[in-house]
């Protein structure tokens, strides 16, 4: 690695390792650590940073051409070099008008919305009540995502449901107590023949023959696929296929034909909200300096944390039931976009790139590996997730919801010391050799840093710009480590290693392998 503004980096964080974050924290002045953007603020105060730090890590944005790199990717220039192509994602918001390839993009978006339309409107020949949509991954987490924020918003739109896993389980539980006769099969993917989607799709074939008839069946079709022949075979009508942009990755997809059936289910109207959250987001992000710019310096606080100072995990906590799968979405993003370990840059990697991301909803997760984040020996960095207009129009348990947001953060710093336990238990009438050895197992160590993301609302607006804020984040934080965030050779690896063993399962040579692998299909064979 010959990075130059790297060495004051690992100075900075040398010297932060060493002071009490406590004492960091109980900062003379916090404006600086809050950090305004569209529909949402974001308050690191309580992070093991300050000016120094961030400074640094400013000097490291600088020498990696951030800027530079942010103007490429609303230029529509190559910035995915091993795949040698744009990144288009932005696009689907609304800008970038006059360049060729999004001006295609946006015919095609026109398109799927004037289905999306016609489909709500009840034009597609039968009552629509249920929309099955099937893919995996970047097809399938982002639209979960979305309609579980925003189903609420789904006035007179039909129910989506999804079936992801090629567990037949999962299709099964997908379609009970829905009636095939009212529901449109929305296949996702991109090559219609990743084993899991292609699995669901058939199963959902058969689903519609056996109760319908194979000519009625094709009737409830319709597919989002850059192969229109393999889902023109399935039975889609050639009028009811969406391409799919190969300068969009699955992961950043949702914003395009993808979002099919949130377009459907949500309306023009909140969908067209959604994506304007989004671009205001985009437009802070092309045009803050990176010293105001909040997905940017999230972006430095991530390379700080995790490859600076060596936290190996993020754990985001929604306080917002809305948000569940957002833990789930974000495993996808971050760590299939900045998993790597192959250099993108002349300069090499700073060192050891994304973490381990992982979390659930609160309040839940309180009562589970909360215990572990309090008094546990494995750091991990903490992102708490909240909304000002929580509980849904019911004020106090919304309030009680930020309260306890705001506690566990508050607890994370703060800790608690034997003493403090003691001076507890004397206070309920606990005294002697009991409550001091009580006391020595109630002492929390403090001192664990975290992030709150404060929503505005929960509104189509906010979740869009949220979501933006952390595509945005994750591609700056790869420029920042010195890798692609827009390739995933890994997961395409699984998928021929999965192809081959299926056929070797099925009885084909399996071909030279590992000893473990070739007991393993031996055994499932037998």
């Amino acid at each position: 690695m010959t990075l130059a503004s790297w060495k004051q980096v690992e100075t900075e964080a040398s010297r932060i390792a060493g002071t009490e974050l406590r004492t960091l924290a109980n900062r003379a002045d916090i404006a600086p650590f809050i950090w305004a953007a569209p529909h949402l603020e974001v308050d690191v105060a309580k992070q093991p940073i300050d000016a120094a730090a961030m400074a640094a890590m400013q000097a490291v944005a600088a020498e990696r051409g951030l800027e530079a790199k942010i103007a490429d990717l609303f230029a529509a220039r190559i910035v995915n070099a091993s795949e040698n192509r744009p990144a288009l994602h932005w696009a689907l918001r609304g800008g970038g008008k006059g360049i060729p390839a999004i001006d295609a993009m946006n015919r095609e978006a026109a398109k799927a919305a004037a289905f999306a339309d016609l489909a709500r409107k009840g034009g597609l020949g039968f009552p629509l009540k249920t929309i099955l949509h099937i893919g995996i991954g970047g097809s399938d987490l982002g639209p979960r995502l979305m309609w579980d924020a925003l189903r609420d918003y789904n006035s007179a739109g039909p129910e989506i449901r999804f079936a992801a896993n090629v567990d037949p389980e999962d299709f099964a539980e997908a379609t009970t107590h829905i009636d095939p006769a009212t529901t449109l099969v929305l296949v996702v993917s991109k090559s219609f023949k990743t084993p899991e989607t292609a699995s669901n799709a058939q199963l959902a074939r058969e689903w519609l023959v056996k109760h319908l008839g194979e000519a009625q069946a094709n009737n409830h079709l319709a597919a989002v696929s850059s192969a229109p022949d393999k889902a023109k075979a399935w039975g889609a009508a050639e009028d009811r296929i969406f391409p799919m942009d190969e300068a969009v990755g699955g992961r950043y997809s949702v914003w395009s034909s993808v979002g099919l059936s949130l377009q459907i289910a949500l309306g023009a109207d909140v969908w067209n909200r959604l994506l304007a959250g989004a671009a205001v987001m985009d437009e802070h992000f092309r045009t803050a300096p990176l010293s105001a710019n909040t997905p940017a310096r999230l972006a430095m606080i991530d390379v700080f944390l995790h490859t600076a100072l060596g936290i190996p995990n993020r754990t985001v906590l929604a306080y917002a039931h809305r948000l569940r799968k957002l833990p789930d979405f974000l495993q996808q993003l971050e760590m299939e976009s900045n998993g790597k370990s192959a250099a993108d840059d002349a300069a090499g990697l700073v060192g050891r790139t994304a973490p381990m991301v992982w979390g659930s909803v609160g309040t839940l997760g309180q009562h589970s590996f909360h215990q572990l984040l309090h008094q546990g020996m494995r750091e991990s960095a903490i992102e708490f997730v909240a909304s000002r207009d929580a509980g849904a129009g019911d004020t106090a348990r919304g309030r009680a919801l930020l309260a306890n947001a705001f506690a566990q953060a508050e607890g994370l710093l703060a800790g608690r010391s034997a003493a403090e336990a003691e001076s507890q238990l004397a206070a309920q009438g606990k005294t002697g050799p009991a409550a001091k050895e009580q006391a020595r197992h109630m002492h929390m160590p403090g001192n664990r840093g975290s992030t709150t993301v404060l929503l505005d609302t929960t509104a189509p607006e906010s979740i869009g710009a949220l979501i933006a804020l952390y595509e945005h984040r994750t591609f700056a934080a790869g420029i920042l480590w010195g890798i692609n965030p827009f390739d995933q050779w890994g997961v395409e690896r699984g998928k021929v290693l999965a192809e081959e063993l299926d056929n070797a399962l099925a009885g084909a040579d399996p071909g030279k392998r590992d000893p473990s692998t070739l007991r393993l299909v031996s055994r499932a064979k037998r």
